[in-house]
């Protein structure tokens, strides 16, 4: 396949870009078939599963997670899939600068609740890290915004943010891969024998230690395809715990069948 041609006019973007930029737009549909995003609203949420991995997921909130004041496996789950309809709502905004500003101040936002995390908020949880964090996330914002600017490509941030998604977020919540993890937890939920539990008696400790406040099977999937993060913060740590390493990939030992 030939490399996509760079616009012959001079792009409003930093030129040092502009060669990235038309590789990425070169293999995208490419990228796109190989996860099944398919249309304009699979994309917008590829795109928004790009943008929270590349904003707030891999930054310093990684040493907050790590610290022991900091979000729980649980939180960062529940948060990065509320955080990913922030991100939506950024992308489809009418002007797509204001749209990650508006984003960027939402991740910034001190005063704000976390989901899962039971009402604390940024100011409880990145002590020691904020600086840091404020700096990523502006830094990050900046430079998405500077992408923008570019004309080498039709669609320079549908070009990055769906790669950034589909190389370190295949199986996020917003990704077609996510209803796959989605099915084989209702499935080790209703065989606790399954070889795809790590241990033996792995599932049958799962479903002992199921928080008495967990849905029936069909509406706890039901809320992880639709919103994650109004799960109970119990649940969601019970989730965590026993059922999102055994069936999320790469991480089960288990050769799933796709």
């Amino acid at each position: 396949m030939p490399r996509a041609k760079i616009a012959d006019a001079v792009c409003d973007g930093d030129p040092r870009n502009c060669e990235l930029l038309a590789v990425l737009e070169e293999h995208h549909a490419q990228r796109c078939a190989e996860v099944g995003i398919n249309g304009d609203e699979a994309t917008v949420n590829a795109m928004a599963v790009g943008l929270v991995i590349e904003v707030w997921r891999n930054s310093p909130v990684e040493n907050m997670h790590a610290g022991k004041r900091g979000p729980s496996d649980a939180a960062m789950f529940a948060e990065s899939t509320a955080l990913h309809v922030e991100a939506v709502k950024a992308l489809t905004a009418s002007d797509l600068s204001y749209g990650l500003l508006d984003f960027e101040q939402h991740l910034l936002d001190r005063a704000r609740p976390w989901a899962g995390t039971g009402g604390r908020t940024l100011g409880d949880l990145g002590r020691g890290f904020l600086g840091e964090y404020r700096k990523h996330v502006k830094s990050r914002t900046n430079a998405l915004m500077g992408l923008v600017r570019h004309t080498c490509v039709d669609e320079p941030l549908r070009a990055y943010l769906v790669n950034r998604a589909v190389a370190s977020g295949r199986d996020h919540k917003g990704m077609p891969g996510w209803s796959v993890i989605v099915e084989r937890i209702g499935i080790l939920l209703a065989d606790p024998d399954h070889p795809a539990w790590r241990d033996p008696g792995r599932g049958a400790v799962a479903l002992a230690e199921m928080p008495p406040q967990a849905p029936p099977i069909d509406e706890l999937a039901a809320a992880l395809l639709a919103e994650p993060a109004s799960i109970p913060v119990d649940v969601l740590e019970w989730l965590s715990d026993h059922l999102i390493f055994c069936a999320a990939p790469p991480y089960s030992p288990f050769a799933w069948k796709e």
